[in-house]
């Protein structure tokens, strides 16, 4: 067997690899070269590789029809770049990596939380701008007052979506002991109870909470599911963070009740348009907005535990033992 491997990949899990085919390193990471479907079959072909494992490059029709694959292997949380029923359908394995970037990502959210309560952010750039010079006692005391926040300890944290990384945010903020609602219909009810979260319906959890973060998984149903209602029902008080998908969020009503203070600041760091530019991007024109270009998932640790978890299952895979990560495992049911 040969292999190509487009996706970010340990030296690591490359070695582990190559005791059982031989690897090409193409990583996208370096090479900076996303790789459309016609270009992948190309790429494949000419180097006769009958296994690929790809992060960010497309793999349909023409890879599936051209190239006799043996397994795929996707560094993703969902296979979205790979037809998943002709994969299926020819008897290929597609091996994902679902909740690789969980921890990361919740590391991240509590990071945008921080920043918003206790204004770092605007802390930093005035002492960096050379604008902190009070002169008295009294202008001390005034700019501690613009700059005083809230501690996480006396919040209540609505986390909308409770899959891998909104659970991971829920442990992370018991370490802060703040009180979590929680709003997802697809988790059952001790799932929240085990995280001490009380599950609530979204309108609930937009009144009551002091900060909203949203984990939500971007799917038809789910589009826009942050209304202009919901954000108008947030407390003047509240923070709004946003680390899965700008499309779940009506955006115009975000910029409107961020602009005229109607809720003290968010966290943003994805986007309708990406990468973000200030003047496509009225968010970024605000004071009272914490924004980052969409590193949720930027840690070298991402790409440990994506390169094990898909090289765990390769290795499984053909020792005939049970895989844990598999898009399509009725493929395996019908090799067995």
């Amino acid at each position: 067997m040969k292999a190509l491997v487009t996706a970010n990949f340990t030296e690591e899990g490359l070695a582990r690899l190559r005791n059982y085919m031989e690897v090409v390193y193409e990583p996208w990471g370096k090479t900076s070269k996303i790789n459309l479907s016609d270009e992948m079959a190309e790429k494949l072909k000419g180097m006769g590789a009958d296994v690929a494992i790809i992060e960010t490059d497309l793999c349909h029709e023409e890879v599936l029809e051209s190239v006799p694959l043996k397994m795929i292997g996707v560094c993703r949380g969902d296979p979205l770049n790979v037809d998943l029923e002709m994969a299926t359908a020819k008897g290929i394995p597609v091996f994902f990596t679902p909740a690789r970037n969980a921890d990361a990502v919740a590391d991240l959210t509590v990071g945008f939380m921080l920043c918003l309560c206790r204004k770092i952010i605007h802390s930093h750039n005035l002492l960096i701008a050379g604008n902190y010079n009070p002169e008295t006692p009294k202008d001390v005391m005034r700019i501690m007052r613009e700059l005083s926040g809230c501690e996480l300890n006396g919040l209540t944290v609505g986390i909308v979506g409770f899959g891998a990384i909104g659970r991971g945010v829920a442990e992370r903020l018991r370490g802060f002991r703040s009180k979590i609602l929680a709003y997802d219909p697809f988790v059952a009810k001790e799932v929240f109870a085990r995280f001490q979260a009380e599950s609530a319906g979204l309108e609930d959890l937009f009144r009551r909470s002091d900060l909203v973060t949203i984990h939500a998984a971007h799917k038809d149903e789910t589009e826009g599911m942050i209304t202009r209602a919901l954000i108008e029902s947030m407390k003047p008080s509240a923070y709004f963070v946003n680390l899965a998908r700008a499309e779940l969020v009506d955006q115009d009503a975000l910029y409107q009740a961020l602009k005229e203070k109607k809720i003290a600041g968010a966290g943003i760091d994805v986007w309708s348009s990406e990468p973000p530019q200030k003047d496509d991007e009225p968010l970024l024109s605000l004071d009272n907005v914490v924004v980052a270009p969409h590193l949720g998932g930027a840690t070298f640790d991402v790409t440990r535990h994506q390169t094990e978890m898909i090289v765990n299952d390769i290795e499984a895979y053909l020792a005939g033992k049970p895989v844990k990560h598999i898009a399509n495992p009725e493929v395996l049911e019908k090799k067995k």
